[in-house]
């Protein structure tokens, strides 16, 4: 039954905005708020919008689908239960200081980045070794949903999020960043009072069941670990370099700047072919003298037949690259060269075969989105099967079960999406918050932050959480001086982090438990400190800020 607690939830949630669809009547945004007559969502209706939503956020479905595929791959190698074991074994007696630590490393990442569902790629490594020191799956969820959430209500050079809101209210990144960096240390300090209290009053489990989360051990495994922390360590720091904005927030323009000059080379430059080519050559003659050493058999063949043709192809080709060189280089004949290509009808393909051709529109280091990052995952895949020399077949049945490992808690989670089109389809929400946000006839500290919580719990996805329920221009308009903006932008943010803990549509939240089987009222019980702490925390902020403006 807790594996369909989150289901149950999800689906009270899209029950509850139907019903309001036949109460209230609707209100629309077309520049003033305008009340019209109710449009009901019918039983029809709403399993219409389940299908537009996997049309829609099909993004979100592939990308949770594929962190449970690479994990599936990663427990294949058996490299990363051998890594689980030698840092569980090594920060053991020392757990409290290792909790502390992922909880500030997790937070202050998603305060930079503005991670939310796409921090869950770390959710079954995070759990793996917190279940290896003994505690249970409700001190991993404490760790992973607590720590994104509490980064994102401190915000600080997110260019998702307070990029956008800089954008939207002609703001910058260094108003209120103290406030926010502050904010961001206490509610951190508030979460690791409550994991360290919860798990201590848990029982530690000495025997912990292989699954998933702990994969199970290789007999006679004395596969290195070593590659693989570098290939993971590269990939988790190409996704947060690739997604803090240095231009933005910190005037950075290093990586704008090398991305230019990368996507105008040439793909088909002689230097690069003949130095790849060399490569290849090289790798294909150091394994099979490797392998020669470990079979030490005389009629073994010293390369495979199909390692040969792999070696003599790039040898073709690295001829023909260092005689290009030779020619142009040092003997001056790039006539003989052009004739040569104007012959072959490729002179044209050359000159203009560069890596902006090759790779088309990906974003710089700095601007990446949820677009960029599953086709790393795809290739951290490829090379993770590569360096550990896993067979096709072998990886595609790992991946496989990955994917039924997390598919419920994927469809959960696509299936909470359906709230937001239902609730954006009928603005019924907007009705209800209209009263409380013109309540006052400037910005309130109570009924705006309220209005703001409950637009979060409709829609949890950043994208449309800014232009959803609430839009945010529109709602700052009611406040007649710009100061107030800032304190805007706080509360905004605030509110959607502390969404991200109780929202019946949060991916963060759904996935997570569906994925560690976490009952929803269960959740709601062992972080009840750290909601209300959050809360509180957020209300002071508020009070100080409004009260140092006026």
């Amino acid at each position: 039954m807790k594996k369909y607690s989150t289901l149950l939830i999800v689906v009270i949630a899209i029950l509850v905005v139907a019903v309001l669809s036949w109460i209230l009547p609707v209100t629309y945004l077309n520049g003033e708020l305008v009340e019209a007559e109710r449009t009901q969502a019918g039983i029809m209706s709403i399993l219409s919008y389940s299908s537009f939503t996997f049309y829609n956020f099909i993004y979100a479905f592939l990308y949770l689908m594929g962190i449970g595929g690479l994990y599936g791959l990663l427990n294949k190698t058996g490299a990363y239960r051998n890594m689980l074991d030698k840092i569980a074994n090594h920060i053991k007696k020392r757990e409290i200081i290792w909790l502390i630590i992922t909880v500030m490393l997790v937070s202050i990442v998603c305060s930079f980045t503005g991670f939310t569902f796409e921090m869950l790629i770390l959710l079954p490594f995070i759990a793996g070794v917190i279940l290896l020191l003994g505690y249970d799956k409700i001190t991993a969820a404490m760790v992973t949903i607590g720590s994104i959430s509490v980064g994102i209500i401190g915000t600080t050079f997110s260019k998702l999020v307070a990029g956008t809101f800089n954008g939207m209210l002609n703001t910058t990144y260094n108003d209120l960043v103290i406030v926010k960096v502050v904010l961001l240390v206490l509610c951190a300090a508030v979460l690791v009072f409550n994991v360290i209290l919860y798990a201590r009053k848990v029982e530690k489990n000495k025997n912990t069941n292989e699954d998933f989360l702990i994969p199970e051990k290789v007999k006679g495994n004395d596969v290195k670990v070593w590659p693989l922390v570098v290939i993971l360590s590269v990939f988790v720091l190409l996704l947060i370099v690739g997604t803090v904005d240095w231009h933005g927030a910190f005037g950075i323009e290093f990586f704008s700047k090398l991305h230019t000059k990368f996507l105008e080379k040439h793909v088909l430059s002689k230097f690069i072919v003949a130095t790849i080519s060399f490569l290849v050559i090289l790798y294909n003659v150091i394994i099979s003298i490797i392998n020669k050493k470990k079979k030490s058999k005389n009629n073994v063949k010293f390369m495979t037949t199909k390692r040969m043709i792999v070696t003599i192809c790039f040898g073709v080709v690295f001829l023909l690259a260092f005689a290009k060189i030779m020619l142009e280089s040092v003997f001056n004949a790039t006539d003989i060269i052009n004739r040569g290509l104007e012959l072959i009808k490729v002179d044209g393909l050359i000159d203009k075969f560069t890596f902006a051709k090759l790779l088309g529109n990906y974003n710089e280091l700095g601007s990446w989105s949820y677009n960029d990052y599953f086709p790393l995952m795809i290739i951290l895949a490829l090379v993770i099967k590569y360096a550990y020399r896993i067979k096709f077949s072998d990886a595609l049945d790992s991946i496989g079960d990955g994917f039924k490992k997390v598919l419920f808690a994927s469809i959960v989670v696509l299936l909470g999406y359906t709230v937001l089109i239902i609730t954006s389809s009928h603005p019924v929400i907007l009705t209800a918050l209209k009263p409380l946000l013109t309540m006052t006839d400037g910005l309130s500290i109570i009924w705006y932050p309220i209005c703001t919580f409950v637009s979060a719990l409709c829609n949890t996805d950043f994208t449309y959480y800014q232009y959803g329920v609430l839009n945010l221009s529109y709602a700052t308009s009611y406040f007649t001086s710009s100061s107030i903006y800032p304190l805007c932008g706080l509360i905004t943010q605030s509110m959607y982090g502390l969404a991200l803990l109780v929202a019946p549509t949060s991916s963060v939240l759904l996935y997570s438990l569906g994925l560690l089987e976490i009952r929803y009222t269960t959740w709601l019980k062992k972080m009840w400190i750290s909601i209300l702490g959050f809360a509180v925390l957020s209300f002071i902020s508020y009070v100080i800020v409004l009260h140092v403006m006026v």
